[in-house]
């Protein structure tokens, strides 16, 4: 762990921002068709919550994700900036509002030595996309046949909701749970 003031730090922009991100005016709109993924790269608008027992905070978010690399902007309730992380092959990187900067060997480590959440965030964007590893386990499906409830790695993993009626819409609300531990994204918009 690196101290005190590491875990203040996020747990302070985490617990600051508890309202949704602007969405762009070429971010897709509510009950829309999300756009196709190209490859595993994608980019989204929303807000993250974080639970884990007592503990709980919630961000704006934009993550641009790519095959190989992250970057997460963690938002206060007017759009500030509270934080980026950055992610590569390298590691990960957090860098606050006041240019602090703290590396780790990846966004997981990150979040295990900041706030002590142990969480697979390496499995995040397939989780959220709802482009499933082919040995994870789908428990439920929708309607039109997209997964509803799903457990990878002993998570689970339920879609409450899409952005759109089609059978490729894209997740809007996603829970993402194990023991104790909780993570729910909601995405306002995904871009293409």
């Amino acid at each position: 762990m690196r101290g005190a003031a590491c875990v203040g730090l996020l747990f302070a922009a985490l617990l600051s921002g508890c309202a949704a991100t602007p969405v762009s005016s070429e971010a897709t709109p509510p009950g829309a068709q999300a756009p196709a993924l190209h490859g595993e790269a994608f980019a989204l608008e929303g807000r993250l919550q974080v639970r884990d027992g007592e503990r709980s905070a919630a961000v704006g978010l934009e993550w641009q994700h790519a095959e190989a690399q992250d970057e997460w902007l963690l938002t206060g309730p007017l759009g500030q900036g509270l934080a980026r992380i950055e992610s590569g092959p390298g590691g990960a990187v957090l860098q606050a509002s006041d240019g602090r900067r703290y590396p780790a060997a990846s966004v997981a480590a990150l979040m295990q030595s900041l706030v002590g959440i142990s969480a697979p965030l390496e499995l995040l964007p397939r989780w959220v996309t709802a482009r499933l590893h082919p040995d994870a386990e789908v428990r439920e499906r929708d309607a039109q046949g997209r997964p509803a409830r799903v457990v990878d790695q002993g998570w689970t993993i339920e879609y409450t909701e899409y952005a759109g009626d089609g059978p490729a819409a894209l997740p809007r609300r996603v829970d993402i749970h194990q023991g104790d531990t909780r993570l729910r994204l909601i995405v306002d918009a995904w871009n293409p």
